[in-house]
């Protein structure tokens, strides 16, 4: 069970965002009361959620870190933290977003990706096919290792296959 690294190293070099699966997104109004995110967050399997303007263009993003974060630094107690009438005074989505997460663009190498997930500590990005243009979806580094695993396999099946 073996391969050539180097063939490895070659192919994701080649790698760009388009190569690997776009999740889907649904955004939120920045008037999203903090209750309603929480509830979409708690619903959903994603850890992050795009917010947009009143024309429908994206402004930022809310991660489940950033609502803990907010609430670490606004109580000292547990009970507190989550007490529901803390959780509802007057927040907003349009005051809890996020902006200093990139965006990750079709074009963008699996390198570009890598160091933005690495400097922003985020296992997920938003992304958009384009510069201008807006957020489609999502990349997520769990889909990253799966190529990686399927390259290998696929390696090592080709050198495992008998030569005629």
């Amino acid at each position: 069970m073996s391969f050539n690294i180097n063939q490895l190293f070659q192919e994701v070099k080649k790698m760009k965002a388009i190569d690997f699966p776009q999740r889907k997104i649904t955004p939120i109004p920045e008037e999203t009361p903090l209750l309603e995110i929480i509830n979409q967050l708690g619903s959903s399997d994603l850890p992050i959620i795009p917010v947009i303007n009143k024309k429908g263009r994206y402004i930022g993003i809310i991660t489940l870190q950033d609502l803990l974060f907010l609430f670490q630094r606004k109580h000292t107690a547990i009970h507190e933290a989550f007490s529901l009438q803390h959780m509802t005074e007057g927040y907003i989505a349009g005051e809890l977003i996020n902006l200093h997460l990139p965006i990750i663009y079709d074009d963008d190498s699996l390198e570009r990706i890598a160091e933005s997930m690495s400097k922003f500590q985020s296992s997920v990005l938003p992304r958009a096919s384009a510069r201008k243009e807006q957020i489609c979806g999502l990349i997520y580094l769990k889909d990253i290792f799966t190529e990686f695993r399927n390259i290998v396999r696929r390696l090592i099946a080709e050198k495992e296959e008998p030569c005629e």
